[in-house]
C-alpha cells in the first residue's frame, strides 16, 4: 500500500513538474513564432531567398515546439483529471472541412487525395470545439503520413441514432495485431511509424481518446498490416 501510494506521489510530482515547464515553455514560444510572421511577411525589410528560407525553417520547427508543449500541458491535465471542455453548439461538418483545408497542402505535397462526404441532416452538437479540432486534425495528419504513395483518405460523418459517426480510412501502413493493443497508450509509437515518421511523441491518439471519452463518446479504430485503417469516433446528439 505504502509503495503503491509513493508511486503515486511520484507520479503526481513528474505531472505538476511536466505542467510548470510547458507553462514557462508557452508564452515565449508564441512571442518567437509572432516575430518569425511578422519578419517573413517583410514588416521588417525586404528579404533574400536564403534568409526567407532559414526563417521558415526555424518557424517550422518553433511551431512543432509549440505543438509539443501544448500536448504535455494535455497529458499533465488527463494525468491529473483535470482537463476541461469548453462546451458549445457547433458544426462538425464545419470543424471537418476546416481542418482538411488546414491539411490539404500537406496531402498534396505526399501525394494523397483527401474526400470529404457528410450525411443528410448532420445536426450541430454541444462540444467543445477546439477539443474536438484537435482530434480530427491529429486523425487526419496520421493518415496523410502514414498514408501509401498517392493513396486516397476518405473521410465521413454520419448520423447513427443518437450519436454522430466520424470515420477516416487511409491506405496506409496499417497496424499489427501485436501492437493494436497500445495504439491509445501514451507515449507509443508503433515500429513501422518510427521507420517512416522519426519525429512524434505518441501522444496524439492518447489525447484525443481522452477528449472523446470526456465528450460522451467513443474512439476505436480497424486495420489491416500493410493495407491500411479507419479511425472511428463517436459523439452525441444532445
Amino acid at each position: 500500500m505504502a509503495k503503491h501510494s509513493k508511486l503515486k506521489d511520484r507520479k503526481h510530482i513528474i505531472s505538476e513538474i511536466t505542467s510548470i515547464i510547458s507553462h514557462q515553455l508557452k508564452s515565449p514560444l508564441s512571442g518567437i513564432k509572432s516575430s518569425l510572421e511578422l519578419i517573413l511577411a517583410g514588416e521588417v525589410g525586404p528579404l533574400v531567398k536564403q534568409q526567407r528560407e532559414y526563417l521558415t525553417l526555424t518557424l517550422n520547427q518553433t511551431e512543432k515546439l509549440i505543438t509539443l508543449v501544448k500536448n504535455l500541458l494535455d497529458v499533465s491535465r488527463i494525468d491529473e483529471k483535470r482537463m476541461e471542455l469548453t462546451i458549445k453548439y457547433a458544426d462538425l461538418v464545419t470543424i471537418v472541412t476546416n481542418v482538411i483545408d488546414e491539411l490539404l497542402p500537406l496531402a498534396q505535397a505526399k501525394n494523397s487525395a483527401i474526400s470529404f462526404r457528410a450525411g443528410d441532416h448532420i445536426p450541430h452538437i454541444h462540444i467543445d470545439p477546439i477539443k474536438i479540432h484537435q482530434v480530427v486534425y491529429n486523425i487526419i495528419d496520421n493518415a496523410i503520413h502514414y498514408n501509401k504513395g498517392k493513396g486516397s483518405i476518405d473521410v465521413q460523418l454520419v448520423k447513427k441514432g443518437k450519436y454522430i459517426l466520424f470515420s477516416c480510412r487511409d491506405q496506409g501502413i496499417g497496424i499489427s495485431k501485436k501492437e493494436a493493443s497500445k495504439i491509445f497508450t501514451k507515449y507509443f509509437r508503433s515500429k513501422q511509424v518510427m521507420d517512416i515518421l522519426t519525429d512524434g511523441t505518441g501522444l496524439g491518439l492518447f489525447i484525443s481518446k481522452a477528449i472523446i471519452k470526456k465528450s460522451g463518446g467513443n474512439i476505436w479504430f480497424e486495420s489491416k498490416l500493410n493495407k491500411g485503417t479507419v479511425f472511428y469516433f463517436t459523439l452525441p446528439v444532445k
